[in-house]
């Protein structure tokens, strides 16, 4: 009997689970109806029907799996093989790209052994997998009489396999097929010898290492078939590190790929006694990583736990990134323009953070490295933020006490994380709302309340309800996350910023107020207008600000209707400028987390030294000034003389 991919991954949930789970919970999470996890069940019942093990239902309680915990262990071995369920076409197409990426030569029929499928069936998948390479610049070659190879960049292949990997390590079940019908792990003892050797000479260790492991073990079998990378400008890059690879016969190439891969690691926690540590506890990244935490805590307070998780992740990796630094070993974060874009405050701040340490510690932070920071502090931010600021949900229904009662019970599976409130009839919620405070309303009718955002649901709530309920409450917590970031740092810095002028960032001529724009992608074009003719930005930079939007969503919207966009210093900005567009009639902004947006500043940041976001930011959430922006009569002058200073 063979099992849908579903079903073997609701078998292998329950073998985990040591409570008992309920059909509901199984329904929200492999997003299926309850009928659906009744059929899935009742298959399930009879693929296990001639095992020792049995699945127990009590009644109010739910289900879980019964039996030895040795039989478990099997079962679940089992089910991540492909032993007793057939593979997707997904999953299929997954596994042909890695062998092929794997294995010097491979063969249809080889590749429909290892999928246990029929030939017939690899071939017509062929031309998705071809499509792929083909995108990655990476060919394809049918060998007649010899079987299937692949050719191209040696870095574009390496990195296709990375970004495979990265995406597929977590299934058990393909990784184990990959490693069953290919040589990736012929040099797993090299592999573990490197990484050990490299721990030790920088004094960490790595957080993913299984990651790492199999990275090595692709690079080592590349370079076993002669698949070298070009030595090019590398040679003093990572001299330090080579230098230990010194009893490896690897090109210069090789070795620096490596130092790349390791670079670019994430380590977690300090080596065992018996290694090489730093005797002075209060070292340079420790110091570092106090102040952090100090000016984090002016803006958030953090418990004592937090602190210390906080301060020991950070130290452990700003000494690496210092490491990089003063051995000029320069690293790509892939999710640099993510960080800019849906992290801006934090990157800002982190970046204004490090500055102030530059000069005392002789280093020299770049936008990737300032990411990677950012984004611990991000953590720890919102981890504490959203402990202390939960939102509060009002339901309203006018339907009976059981539809109400199952909109509730849905609503509390859905989202744990909110007070829920009701449900409440309109007549009572809205005695409710006159005495409390409330961020969203879910109602079954069309229940609005001014200032308060509403959403109408069906009494059952189906699955497209909770996508949309979730979506609403991340923008709710995201603005409000904005909203206490800016107040807070205003707090902190008030001396700083007091004299903060809209005309100190902007010209007039690069001001412009307007009656609308037919999309929100014309409005950023038009707000750039005026820096593309001046030459201080150029075309592309407005393509990448639009892709960034698309990619996103709208997390530059940072205070009410006001969007903050920006792309990359490597985008094409000439020099530092801003540019303001004033729509008296918003739109629409954005196709993904959809905001109404009135003001468009758009941003062009080339020296790291700038914080012009900050400043800007903090004129704009003043609401006197918003107020003014939303006037029919709002004027360049208006525009140019307004500051961050109440009253």
């Amino acid at each position: 009997m063979v099992l849908t991919k579903r079903q073997n991954d609701i078998l292998i949930y329950l073998c985990c689970q040591r409570q008992y789970v309920t059909i509901k919970q199984l329904a929200v999470k492999f997003c299926v109806s309850p009928r659906t996890i009744q059929n899935d069940l009742t298959f399930i019942d009879s693929f296990l029907s001639d095992s020792k093990i049995i699945i127990d239902r009590k009644t109010s309680k739910g289900i879980k799996i019964s039996a030895h915990e040795s039989e478990i262990s099997n079962l679940r071995r089992e089910l991540n093989s492909l032993s007793f369920r057939t593979l997707d076409n997904s999953e299929r197409s997954s596994i042909i790209s890695l062998l092929l990426l794997c294995n010097p030569i491979n063969t249809f029929d080889k590749l429909a052994n290892a999928c246990c499928v029929s030939r017939q069936t690899v071939v017509s998948a062929f031309q998705q997998v071809e499509e792929e390479f083909a995108g990655e610049g990476i060919e394809i070659y049918k060998i007649q009489g010899k079987g299937i190879t692949v050719s191209g960049d040696e870095n574009r292949i390496r990195k296709y396999f990375e970004n495979k990997l990265f995406s597929l390590i977590s299934d058990e079940l393909i990784m184990n097929v990959v490693m069953e019908n290919s040589e990736l792990m012929k040099f797993d003892k090299t592999a573990n010898e490197i990484m050990m050797l490299v721990e030790n000479k920088l004094n960490v260790r790595f957080a993913e290492a299984e990651k790492i492991r199999l990275l090595l073990d692709y690079t080592l079998l590349r370079i076993d078939s002669c698949k070298v990378v070009s030595p090019c400008g590398v040679d003093s890059r990572y001299e330090n590190l080579i230098d230990a690879l010194s009893s490896y016969t690897y090109s210069i190439g090789d070795k620096a790929y490596i130092c790349s891969l390791l670079m670019n690691a994430k380590i977690t926690e300090q080596n065992s006694n018996n290694l090489k540590v730093y005797q002075d506890d209060m070292d340079e990244a420790n110091i570092i990583s106090m102040y952090l935490f100090d000016e984090l805590q002016e803006i958030q307070p953090l418990d004592n736990n937090s602190k210390e998780y906080f301060i020991h992740g950070l130290t452990l990796h700003l000494r690496v990134a210092m490491y990089r630094i003063r051995n000029k070993i320069v690293i790509q974060n892939e999710l640099l323009s993510q960080i800019k874009v849906s992290i801006p405050l934090i990157y800002e701040f982190t970046k204004k953070q490090l500055l102030k340490c530059e000069k005392r510690f002789n280093l020299e932070f770049d936008e990737n490295e300032i990411a990677f920071i950012a984004m611990y502090i991000a953590s720890a931010y919102e981890g504490s933020f959203k402990i202390k600021s939960k939102l509060t949900v009002l339901l309203v229904c006018s339907f009976g006490i059981a539809t109400s009662s199952i909109l509730k019970t849905r609503i509390l599976q859905a989202i744990p994380e909110c007070t829920i409130v009701g449900p409440l009839p309109e007549r009572d919620a809205k005695d409710y709302l006159n005495k409390n405070e409330v961020n969203l309303i879910i109602s079954t009718n069309d229940y609005q309340v001014s200032d308060i955002p509403a959403i109408v649901v069906n009494p059952l709530l189906y699955q497209e309800d909770v996508d949309f309920i979730k979506n609403r409450l991340f923008q709710l917590s995201y603005a409000m996350m904005c909203n206490h970031f800016i107040k807070s740092y205003v707090n902190c810095e008030k001396e700083e910023i007091k004299q903060t002028y809209m005309r100190n960032y902007v010209a007039r001529e690069d001001i412009q107020i307007v009656e609308s724009c037919r999309k929100w992608e014309d409005a950023i074009r038009l707000a750039a207008r005026p820096l593309i003719d001046k030459g201080k930005l150029e075309q592309r930079y407005v393509n990448r600000m639009i892709e960034a939007v698309e990619q996103f969503g709208t997390y530059m919207v940072l205070v009410p209707e006001t969007a903050f966009i920006h792309a990359g210093t490597e985008d094409g900005i000439n020099e530092n400028c801003t540019a303001i567009l004033v729509l008296k009639n918003p739109i629409v902004f954005g196709n993904k987390n959809s905001k109404t947006v009135r003001n468009l500043v758009v941003l062009g940041v080339k020296n790291k030294n700038e914080d012009s976001l900050l400043k800007l930011i903090y004129i704009f959430e003043n609401e006197l000034n918003l107020l003014s922006l939303k006037s029919k009569t709002i004027t360049k002058d208006i525009i140019l003389n307004m500051h961050g200073l109440e009253g």
